[in-house]
């Protein structure tokens, strides 16, 4: 494997490296911000439709002394966003709250209900975000109540949109640069655009960077473009500090360190923290977190959610474990899987459905009964639309919403059978039509030895962070391997530790985090192996070495 420039005009980068993020549509001319520590790439707020009318009518109502509320989501994307106007906002009156749906009782978006709670306490503005696109009638309600309403959302948008103002970079006849802005981004964008008319402080507009950055990460968001300068500056106030003291104190009860976090680290350490609270009740335990001054209401905060994600986890897998157990006989009817899992928290039934999902490699859809009504979550795989195939029916359900990959209805119970066969029918058709759209695709990025596996490219790797959609760590297969000292580690037979090597040449310690028994049986025949994995690098009492993180571990000759 060769190590030179090839001009990224910022280091010497192995090409490798280089090669990958040229496949991925970043051009020679694009490298040098794409790997600057320093990224200068943002856009006009102003470019935003209605950022300007928007701007004027908001701080038209601060100025009145009008009572402003704030209306998020239960997510980590709204919750970030909800505290990041309330900070700004915040900083211009006293006349400013918030207000968080319940997921169970109320779920996402306005609700009219929602709305005359905010009307009953005063509420005469109420500011969206992460929601409110396709509110027709809940903000015309609002207006008739005499209710001024101005959305920022960035979700899709359909026909029929709000009244009102409409802050969305996915507005049909939005010309703004890039529309892959979480909620939060979109909420960053009119913090910025007030702070050019309105003075806010600067220490309130270097904090609510931080919150911008752990909401587009936990959302998912493509780390490209915009949200690659916003998510580096944040992780960079963040390694210098952290000025958000809630945050900075559930990065240090996570057992993660605040000076080298990673987008990884909030994905998996922090998001599922601040999500369980509203997975399982009181989504504005977040928004207090990240408003919180005190240390003892910051501690109170994170105990909250501390506990709450422990209860999460444990719901969650319980439930699994009873899906796992009806799997078989479902799959005895076709595969298109439905399974009922009652008596279970339904916050946690979606993460449930996407774990049967990248078990089985089928479209799952988890319900659960309540009286003569059934909820149904669903995720899908890559070859399958969800969407398509659940929207054929939309006349049978009370409600119905998603996209390809996942979807959320609720269906009478005398309809859920009927709705069963047809799916099993409707998926035995398209295997009829392809019937490789079960088979497991293995995908990865360049194919290397082990002994490519050197310091070097461990550390280009790191170059590409931010990691995240459309910039996934990269994934490198190595076939043929020779698997040797393999050690189970803990979390019965789940975790392993074990050397890759190929003829003869030097090992590489390999790590394993899941199904580990179940692959110890499948290669232990030979003690051979075709691997898919990251390559990170290990540091221990001062000495750094290049170590495997695998994704997959497979019988030797099944990479293609």
């Amino acid at each position: 494997m060769q190590e030179q420039n090839r001009g990224s005009g910022y280091r010497d980068i192995p090409d490798i490296i280089l090669d990958i993020i040229r496949s991925r549509g970043i051009t020679e001319e694009q490298s040098e911000e794409f790997f600057s520590p320093r990224p200068k790439l943002a856009y006009d707020p102003f470019l935003l439709t209605n950022m300007s009318e928007g701007v004027d009518l908001l701080l038209h109502a601060v100025d009145e002394g009008r009572r402003i509320v704030i209306y998020g989501d239960y997510d980590v994307d709204g919750i970030t966003s909800t505290a990041l106007m309330m900070k700004v906002l915040g900083s211009l009156t006293d006349n400013v709250t918030y207000y968080i749906p319940s997921r169970l009782d109320e779920g996402y978006g306005l609700h009219r209900e929602s709305i005359d709670r905010i009307a009953e306490d005063g509420g005469e503005f109420i500011v969206t975000v992460d929601c409110g696109s396709v509110s027709r009638d809940e903000t015309a309600y609002a207006h008739s109540l005499g209710i001024q309403t101005l959305v920022t959302d960035h979700h899709n948008v359909s026909d029929i949109k709000a009244e009102g103002l409409i802050i969305n970079p996915k507005m049909p006849d939005d010309s703004y640069p890039f529309n892959g802005l979480a909620g939060v981004g979109v909420a960053y964008k009119l913090a910025l655009a007030i702070s050019r008319v309105r003075e806010v402080p600067k220490s309130v507009m270097a904090e609510i960077l931080e919150l911008v950055t752990v909401g587009t990460v936990a959302d998912i968001m493509p780390m490209l473009d915009e949200n690659r300068t916003i998510v580096k500056c944040g992780l960079r106030s963040i390694h210098l500090g952290c000025r958000n003291k809630g945050l900075r104190k559930l990065i240090d009860l996570s057992g993660l360190d605040y000076r080298t976090l990673r987008s990884s680290d909030i994905s998996f350490g922090i998001a599922p923290k601040i999500n369980a609270s509203g997975r399982l009740g009181d989504a504005s335990v977040g928004v207090r977190l990240f408003l919180a001054s005190s240390d003892e209401e910051v501690n109170e905060c994170c105990s909250s959610l501390i506990d709450a994600n422990q209860e999460r986890r444990r719901l969650q897998e319980d439930a699994y474990e009873r899906g796992m157990e009806l799997v078989d006989g479902e799959l005895q009817k076709g595969d298109f899987i439905t399974v009922e899992i009652n008596d279970s928290h339904e916050g946690v039934l979606g993460i449930v459905a996407g774990k049967l999902r990248e078990k089985i490699n089928r479209p799952v859809v988890v319900i659960s009964r309540n009286k003569d009504i059934y909820k149904g979550t669903g995720r899908s795989i890559p070859t399958v639309d969800l969407f398509s195939m659940l929207d054929k029916y939309r006349d049978e359900f009370i409600s119905f919403g998603g996209h390809s990959a996942a979807c959320g209805f609720t269906v009478a119970a005398d309809k859920v059978d009927a709705l069963r066969r047809k799916l099993n029918d409707d998926i035995a058709d398209l295997v009829r039509e392809d019937e490789s759209i079960f088979e497991s695709d293995y995908e990865y990025d360049a194919e290397i030895g082990v002994c490519d596996l050197t310091l070097g490219l461990a550390e280009a790797v790191t170059l590409l962070e931010p990691c995240g959609k459309d910039n996934e760590v990269p994934v490198f297969a190595i076939r043929n391997a020779d698997i040797s000292g393999w050690r189970f580690l803990k979390n019965e037979n789940k975790m392993a530790k074990f050397t890759v090597s190929q003829d003869g040449g030097p090992g590489v310690e390999c790590l394993l985090f899941h199904d580990a028994g179940e692959v110890y049986d499948s290669i232990s025949a030979d003690g051979k192996a075709d691997i898919l994995g990251t390559a990170e690098i290990n540091t221990w009492r001062d000495e750094r070495r290049v170590q495997i993180i695998a994704r997959y571990v497979l019988k030797a000759g099944t990479l293609r």
